[in-house]
């Protein structure tokens, strides 16, 4: 997603005639139910969306520039008011927040649409994303984005966008992409997802199995069992927490960013319990200190007695 190139100069002439036509109505969402979603038929036809020959020719033959676009913005329209997440990991082993990549992305979109907003007739989604992505704007981007081309990750990003407004269909959302998924790289993020969710609903036990498995699914990664150690903690199970703590301290380091990244998300977590919840797990971590490595150690501050 850091590197999705600019968009053609052919584009940007069409879009410039779509905008200034006022018969021009695209309409890049689907009208269907979710539960149609992940079957046949999600990709629309031209005519489906498209009244103007210009915009038939712009769905025709350029949906995935425009669908990576949408795509984009949905990622990034989330992460202006994400949940308790970490950071997605960059190529060079860096956390970052793609809320960063907005300012490239206005300079690959904004030519797109040099109209005057009130000769714009009918795409108003697009209009918006172009005039600045807002949050809580996510969902219908996604939405766009898979009604030009079918996408694992644009459907991870739809359900992403619906964690908190929509807990219950973000979590069938990722379920069905989970079992039907042919990217292996979206197993670990969908199951960390889900054990947010179960931890958000109040079902820690589950919460820290699906990070359990989500490490199984993300060898090098140490995000799953960093939260698992923590909901072990949480639970006072001695031997799991020791087992993640363990495995934790084979993958990194304390001065690990991604550590230290985690340590901020499960800080903010800890905020949010009963002071006498987070004495009594204070107590536990004191009780197996001595017995797991210094970067669980690290996970645990602010959480001691």
């Amino acid at each position: 997603m850091k590197n999705v190139p600019d968009i053609a100069p052919e584009i940007r002439g069409l879009l410039e005639e779509i905008v200034a036509n006022p018969r021009s109505a695209i309409r890049l969402a689907p009208r269907r139910a979710l539960s149609t979603w992940f079957d046949t038929g999600e990709t629309v036809r031209a005519s489906d969306v498209a009244r103007t020959k210009a915009e038939r020719h712009l769905v025709e033959a350029h949906r995935e520039e425009l669908a990576a676009l949408l795509c984009e913005a949905s990622w990034i329209s989330y992460w202006k008011a994400p949940g308790l997440n970490h950071r997605p990991v960059g190529k060079d082993g860096m956390p970052f927040c793609p809320t960063e990549q907005e300012p490239a992305w206005r300079r690959r979109a904004a030519p797109e649409v040099s109209r005057p907003t009130d000769r714009l007739h009918g795409i108003d989604l697009l209009r918006d994303c172009l005039a600045g992505i807002k949050p809580k704007q996510g969902w219908a981007l996604a939405q766009a984005s898979l009604s030009l081309v079918p996408s694992d990750i644009t459907r991870c990003h739809l359900a992403h966008n619906a964690l908190w407004d929509k807990p219950r269909t973000a979590i069938a959302l990722f379920e069905r992409i989970f079992r039907r998924t042919q990217q292996a790289s979206l197993k670990a993020p969908i199951l960390q997802s889900l054990g947010a969710q179960a931890c958000y609903l109040g079902l820690l036990g589950e919460a820290r199995n699906l990070y359990r498995e989500s490490a199984f699914h993300a060898p090098q990664s140490p995000h799953g069992w960093s939260y698992a150690f923590n909901l072990s903690c949480f639970l006072e199970d001695e031997r799991g927490a020791l087992e993640s703590a363990v495995e934790l301290g084979r993958l990194a380091a304390p001065q690990d960013p991604r550590v230290q990244d985690t340590h901020t998300v499960l800080r903010e977590w800890w905020r949010g319990r009963e002071e006498a919840e987070v004495k009594r797990v204070g107590r536990f971590i004191y009780s197996i200190n001595d017995r797991i490595p210094e970067v669980a150690r690290v996970l645990c501050e602010g959480v001691r007695p």
